[in-house]
């Protein structure tokens, strides 16, 4: 008897060691950094660039300067003309199908060193802008969404976008609506229990549009608008959480006053990572910078794009008990004949765009392309 028991004992002994290692194996944390930048892809020429810079050269270094950061994402925007350098520069081996070149695509694509999934092109419902006001209806702008397997059998929905640019009134109300379209496409698309990085350039700060709104200037409060669709959700913007302890109520002046140089390219830029916990990963923020990527090959009095990027590093917590995976996953491949329609097609409504926009264009002539 006494030896059964000793027997009970050990088996039970050891089938709880091995249910306490297979719990510690199912929950473990892997790094991950994340790069969202406009890469500023137009075909320009250098001499008309604001930032004087070669396209095609700049496009290179720009590629090593984020695989030097050790980028494990990155999401681009107005990654046009210049898509192919890009792939071929970057240590991915993971990419979106490109849609196409300026006026055809929307510059919108994410790299990956681990699988992507159920690609997802949506245009926006609301822009404007033709012959002024950043031309915005003249560029099919909008948001891609994706499935990243940032580790096997671990999911995270990746979002990339690009707002409208101007900030007269119509731009502003325009720019309202499309975060409204992206608050309802992520319900749609993640839903409230997955995890999701929600990157891109917004074309709001936080600071500046405030401050605009509360002096008379804009007729939208656009940063209100950012907290309310995002960070009330859920979302949480990496670099206030690293470099303003969380607090969105900062100033122009106190930031100033941190870092001796206005916004652009230094702090609380237009660009922004939101990120926000799902059932299976916990992100925990390790640090957040607007970086210039500039590097000492640079040989004109520029800028390797005319934005910074913004990084962001996290330790994520993935617990392979809670693992959530969509219901199916369609890897993306390239259709040259579903593309080339879908040229024209693009091409066919600038055109038309443009046409019946002539009336405003030779009664106001040509504003700023932003």
């Amino acid at each position: 008897m006494k030896k059964m028991f000793s027997l009970l004992l050990a088996a039970l002994f050891v089938c709880g060691t091995a249910l306490f290692a297979f719990a510690e194996d199912a929950v473990y944390t892997k790094p991950l950094r994340v790069i969202s930048f406009n890469v500023d892809g137009l075909p320009i020429p250098a001499a008309l660039s604001s930032t004087k810079r070669p396209a095609a050269e700049a496009t290179r270094l720009l590629a090593r300067q984020v695989n030097d950061a050790g980028c494990d994402i990155l999401c681009a925007q107005e990654d046009f003309n210049y898509h192919g350098i890009l792939s071929r520069e970057l240590d991915m081996d993971y990419r979106t199908v490109t849609s196409g070149p300026a006026v055809v695509g929307d510059g919108l694509n994410i790299f990956s060193k681990t699988p992507i999934y159920n690609v997802r092109r949506v245009a926006w419902e609301a822009a404007y802008g033709v012959f002024d006001c950043g031309s915005d209806e003249l560029t099919p702008k909008g948001v891609l969404c994706c499935t990243v397997e940032i580790d096997p059998g671990v999911f995270v929905d990746v979002y990339t976008l690009h707002a409208d640019a101007w900030e007269d009134d119509d731009s502003m109300l325009a720019k309202a609506a499309q975060f409204d379209q992206l608050l309802n496409l992520i319900s749609e698309y993640s839903g409230a229990d997955r995890a999701v990085l929600l990157t891109g350039d917004f074309n709001t700060n936080y600071t500046t549009f405030r401050e605009g709104y509360a002096a008379g200037h804009y007729n939208v409060d656009l940063c209100q608008k950012l907290l309310d669709n995002f960070v009330a959700n859920g979302f949480r913007d990496a670099w206030v959480e690293a470099n303003a302890d969380g607090r969105y109520d900062f100033t122009s002046a106190e930031m100033y006053a941190r870092y001796g140089a206005p916004y652009p390219r230094t702090w609380d830029t237009l660009d922004h990572i939101y990120y926000r916990d799902g059932a299976d990963v916990t992100f925990t923020l390790e640090s957040a910078c607007y970086d210039d990527m500039d590097c000492d090959a640079i040989t004109w009095p520029g800028h390797l794009s005319d934005h910074a990027a913004v990084r962001a590093e996290f330790i994520c917590t993935i617990d392979k008990t809670n693992t959530a995976a969509p219901e199916t996953l369609v890897r993306e491949r390239a259709n040259p004949l579903r593309a080339f329609f879908r040229g024209v097609a693009a091409i066919a409504k600038t055109l038309w765009t443009a046409i019946s926009h002539l009336p405003d264009l030779f009664k106001n002539g040509i504003g700023w392309i932003k």
